[in-house]
């Protein structure tokens, strides 16, 4: 064998599409979700018959299918019907009333919302949406959950479909929404290592060439993202690993190329840790050493050892350390309870 004759040519690639590895990818056959998309087609099939359909909350840990599962109904139903809208929001970034309101105004096309209140807004809204699912993204990031109430309102015939990480989101919701609102609950379960190893496949046979990926590389990175318990970050390991071996010019992806992308994960949650104020490293050092605690009583221990910030400022950074996944918080009648843990 020559020196040069496992490596790649110029203009040679591992991978044939990459976008496929990205997080919003959506494919033509989703796995392992069958269930959840029949019920919740079956919540919407009402509004065939110009009847409102039923409204869900859908639960579950990050990077388990929830919104993808939510995306591949829809993406059936506005191939079957054009009467309905689809309407989707994501309240991480659209994070007030206004802003889901104007998002959903430019979904359906109306472009005057610069000089329009939010009532005026909601108003147009009715007049234009007469049957719609609308989905309403990482819902416990809304700033003001009033919007619900309007929409509830306004939209004759709909579908509310409410998409969070919190099991506990109705819990703290306003009784007037609730009784409103009246949402079923479906709670998607960790996908389990056949899934997380048949689900990477299909991603790995769409995105690579054949016969690229070595068994043992391509094992090593489901057995990582199974412990994980996010696919994200198995797609994030393959793309990482097709990656490394392509500026090793290997043709193929070994052991070695998925070892090194997982160690590159872990630099990259190491290094995101290291971006907290001084502040947040100090609360996030307090949760590890007492793991389990409500925030009410890290704040006390907070105090105690000379924490200068008030209650909510210190909420305020519990909530942002959430956000980076660098702890997880669990919400319920008593408070939120606090508990370490990194992509938990």
């Amino acid at each position: 064998m020559g020196l040069f004759d496992n490596t790649l040519k110029d203009n040679e690639s591992l991978f044939i599409d990459e976008n496929v590895l990205d997080f919003n990818y959506l494919p033509k056959i989703m796995k392992y979700r069958e269930e959840q998309q029949k019920y919740v087609a079956e919540c919407i099939k009402p509004l065939f018959n110009d009847r409102s359909g039923r409204n869900l909350l859908i639960t579950g840990k990050p990077g388990i299918g929830k919104t993808s599962a939510v995306r591949f109904v829809l993406r059936e139903l506005e191939e079957r019907d054009d009467d309905i809208s689809c309407i989707y929001v994501n309240c991480w970034k659209e994070n007030t009333s206004f802003k889901v309101v104007t998002d959903i105004c430019e979904q359906i096309n109306y472009k005057w919302t610069q000089t329009r209140n939010i009532n005026e807004l909601l108003k147009e809204c009715s007049k234009r949406i007469k049957k719609a699912v609308i989905v309403l993204d990482e819902i416990d990031k809304l700033n003001e959950k009033d919007v619900l109430y309007s929409l509830l309102e306004l939209i004759k015939n709909k579908c509310i479909f409410l998409i969070t990480n919190d099991v506990n989101f109705l819990v703290f919701l306003d009784n007037r929404i609730r009784s409103r609102l009246l949402a079923e609950t479906i709670n998607f379960k960790e996908y389990n290592l056949n899934e997380t190893e048949g689900i990477l496949k299909q991603r790995v046979e769409l995105a690579f060439a054949n016969n690229v990926w070595d068994k043992n590389a391509f094992n090593e990175i489901v057995k990582k993202c199974h412990a994980l318990k996010d696919i994200r970050s198995g797609l994030f390991l393959i793309k990482e690993a097709g990656n490394i071996a392509e500026a090793e010019n290997s043709k193929k992806i070994l052991l070695n190329h998925s070892e090194k992308s997982i160690k590159k994960l872990s630099d990259f949650k190491i290094r995101n840790s290291l971006d907290f104020n001084n502040d947040k490293l100090t609360i996030l050092n307090l949760v590890k050493e007492n793991s389990g605690k409500r925030c009410t009583e890290l704040f006390k221990i907070y105090q105690s050892k000379g924490g200068d910030k008030t209650y909510k400022t210190f909420k305020n950074n519990i909530l942002e350390l959430e956000k980076s996944r660098s702890i997880s918080i669990k919400k319920d009648v008593e408070g939120i309870l606090v508990s370490y843990g990194v992509l938990k």
